[in-house]
C-alpha cells in the first residue's frame, strides 16, 4: 500500500469563480491561480503523485505554462491518472 499527502492554498479574490472538486461553487470570490485553482482537486493530484513517488503537480503542470493558464482541473486529474496508469498504478 502506498500512501500519498497532498494539500493546496490559493487566496480568494473578486472576479474570480470558486470551483471546488470540480463543481462551481456560488460566491463573490474565487481561487486565485494560474489553472482554475480548484484546491481539492489539487490536493488529490498531490497525494495521488506522492504516494506514486511521481513529484507533484508543480513539476507536471508548472504555472509558467501558458497550456494551462485557466484549464480546469478535472483535465489535469485525468492527466494524472494516465501518468499512474502509464506506471503501472491501477
Amino acid at each position: 500500500m502506498r500512501i500519498g499527502h497532498g494539500y493546496d492554498v490559493h487566496r480568494l479574490v473578486e472576479g474570480r469563480k470558486l470551483v471546488l472538486g470540480g463543481v462551481e461553487i456560488p460566491h463573490d470570490k474565487g481561487a486565485l491561480g494560474h489553472s482554475d485553482a480548484d484546491v481539492l482537486v489539487h490536493a488529490v493530484m498531490d497525494a495521488l503523485l506522492g504516494a506514486a513517488a511521481l513529484g507533484d503537480i508543480g513539476i507536471h503542470f508548472p504555472d509558467s505554462d501558458v497550456q494551462y493558464e485557466g484549464i480546469s482541473s478535472m483535465i489535469l486529474l485525468k492527466e494524472v491518472g494516465r501518468l499512474l496508469r502509464d506506471k503501472g498504478y491501477r
